[in-house]
């Protein structure tokens, strides 16, 4: 811990918050409306998008895990050892989240659209987004050693992603559609540039105010292994604690519940209920509760425990939308109420997942010798992204399963009726089975994060 700089503050905490709003100004877009673009602006199937989902997230098991080793081999500068990647990365994945969105290349040849359609999705996704998110997770070991101000970060990296969400989801309806009488609303094709390049600028101005309020404290080496140590051992000595691999697990079920919400929305208010008028109150139900619940899992956090608390989120929310499932609600305000009273719940493990990891990689420290923040927040990374693919391929299939015919202005009943048991039913496996993973697997409790911490505090002494 370097003594001879500012405490911990709420600089540190708003510049946190910041980087967060900088990630979800491109990954809120793409996970909620790039499938929506992809479909019925350029015309793909939504097989083949949601094949590009997880073919990205085959490469990403490679960059994620490459840009983790970079991370934490890199020396660091007068910067630090994570703050120059926010630097260098926060115009490249701003510009590539834009060239997502070009409108202007849907009369293309199918097959060309395809080939840009993977290379830009890859560029943004597993190139720009890796080098910029790997190295800002793993800077919250370097603000701070103390568990109470790592929870403070996550929660405030939650406030950050939740502002970013909800101006997206309810911002964004407004600019891509335009109400018509008497028919289905219209989806304006040309807007969408626009829209990134407005997110865009946005995120690369709160990305460097993340940079330029962050300081980073604890000086963050690396205690055996050296610049020879074989990329794959050392992948090997943290996949294989159950520390990591439960909230691999449990990450890997929350976006799969909460991205196919996010991208199914879409599909829900507009066929299901016929009011896309719902999509922008559901961008209001999804993040609003998250402003209430962030504050209130922290203080949760720190008096029973994540563990504990989390678990009472996950299975509470999955419960909830396992109702939405069973009843088939017919009134857009019920089911509203539903979803929000599911997101106060599912925003205690959503708040809490970041200061989780950091303790995991204390106990990994612990059990291994050697401190891996960016290794290990690279597989955590990776694993958030295949609840990404999971989401967004089952996505695709489940629409092509139920007959969604691409740019159709009106679906069959059937159809709208597949898609609203879609959006509920896989929901609420993926949080009831996290929460479950979150009770009998994940073993660091209260009791054991106290000993660790303390354990780290006397070996830095």
């Amino acid at each position: 811990m370097n003594k001879n700089i500012k405490p911990f503050g709420i600089k540190d905490k708003i510049g946190y918050a910041a980087g967060d709003i900088g990630n979800n100004f491109t990954f809120t877009l793409v996970s909620s409306f790039l499938m929506l673009f992809y479909t019925d602006v350029w015309g793909i199937e939504p097989a083949t998008v949601g094949t590009l989902f997880v073919v990205a997230r085959i490469v990403d098991a490679f960059t994620d895990v490459g840009m983790g080793t970079i991370v934490d081999r890199f020396a660091g500068n007068k910067d630090g050892k994570f703050r120059p990647f926010i630097k260098w990365g926060a115009i490249p994945v701003s510009v590539a989240g834009f060239l997502l969105f070009q409108s202007g290349l849907k009369d293309l040849p199918y097959g060309t659209k395809l080939i840009v359609m993977y290379a830009t999705y890859l560029l943004w996704g597993s190139f720009c987004y890796t080098f910029i998110n790997i190295p800002y997770g793993s800077m919250a070991s370097a603000i701070t050693p103390d568990a109470d101000q790592r929870t403070e970060l996550s929660t405030f990296r939650t406030l950050g992603a939740t502002i970013a969400g909800l101006i997206i989801g309810f911002v964004t309806p407004y600019l891509i559609y335009k109400k018509v009488a008497g028919q289905p609303d219209m989806l304006l094709a040309d807007r969408f540039p626009l829209v990134a390049g407005l997110y865009g600028v946005i995120a690369v101005l709160a990305y460097f105010l993340c940079y330029k309020f962050v300081t980073e404290r604890v000086d963050i080496a690396r205690e055996s292994g050296g610049k020879k140590e074989n990329p794959l051992a050392g992948i090997g000595n943290v996949i294989n604690k159950r520390s990591l691999l439960s909230v691999i697990v449990v990450s890997i079920c929350l976006l799969l519940g909460m991205l196919l919400i996010g991208s199914m929305n879409a599909y829900v208010y507009r066929n299901y209920f016929e009011n896309s008028t719902g999509m922008q109150l559901a961008g209001l139900v999804t993040t609003v509760p998250m402003l209430f619940t962030a504050p209130m899992a922290m203080k949760l956090g720190q008096k029973i425990g994540k563990k504990e608390a989390t678990v009472i989120g996950l299975i509470t929310s999955g419960a909830i939308y396992l109702l939405l499932f069973l009843v088939k609600v017919k009134n857009m305000y019920v089911f509203l109420a539903g979803t929000a009273l599911a997101y106060v719940f599912l925003g205690i493990f959503n708040t809490l997942t970041w200061a989780m990891i950091t303790d995991v990689i204390d106990d990994l420290e612990i059990k291994n010798g050697v401190r891996d923040d960016g290794k290990v927040y690279a597989i955590y990374s990776f694993a958030r992204k295949l609840g990404q693919a999971f989401a967004g391929g089952l996505g695709g299939y489940a629409l092509s399963a139920v007959g969604y015919v691409k740019g159709a202005e009106v679906q069959t009943a059937a159809v709208n009726l597949g898609i609203y048991n879609s959006a509920t039913l896989i929901p609420a496996i993926a949080l009831l089975l996290g929460g479950l993973v979150v009770l009998f697997l994940y073993p660091l409790n209260k009791k054991e994060v106290e000993k660790n911490n303390k354990y780290l505090s006397e070996k830095r002494d």
